[in-house]
């Protein structure tokens, strides 16, 4: 399934209440409020939410109430440079290595 393209920014908290876990989002452009048991479900709620009311306010009921223009204009190329010190650098790589993998596949996994 492809992943939804998501033009609002939305910020999203993770919960904790006793032993249950989930995450809720903020979308402000729309005040809104998502919740998921997990971020993919958030995210498929999100992109749903915004969809229903970028609808609702093109129906004729509510055709006095403006859709914002969306917050992300920026493209992303899924690349970025970070400056560590040496010493880290040569530490992950290492561990990249010792797992068989790419200094850049090992990072990706550690961080997502």
């Amino acid at each position: 399934m492809k992943k939804p393209i998501i033009e609002y920014d939305y910020i999203v908290h993770h919960l904790t209440v006793g032993k249950s876990k989930g995450y809720k989002a903020i979308i402000p452009a729309f005040n809104g409020v998502v919740f998921g048991d997990n971020l993919v479900e958030l995210e498929k709620g999100v992109a749903l939410a915004i969809d229903e009311e970028i609808r609702a306010r093109k129906s004729v009921l509510t055709k006095n109430i403006p859709i914002p223009a969306p917050d992300r204009t920026q493209v992303f190329s899924g690349k970025f440079m970070m400056r560590i010190q040496p010493l880290l650098h040569e530490k992950l790589a290492l561990e990249a290595k010792a797992r068989g993998k790419s200094l850049n596949a090992y990072l990706q996994d550690k961080i997502a």
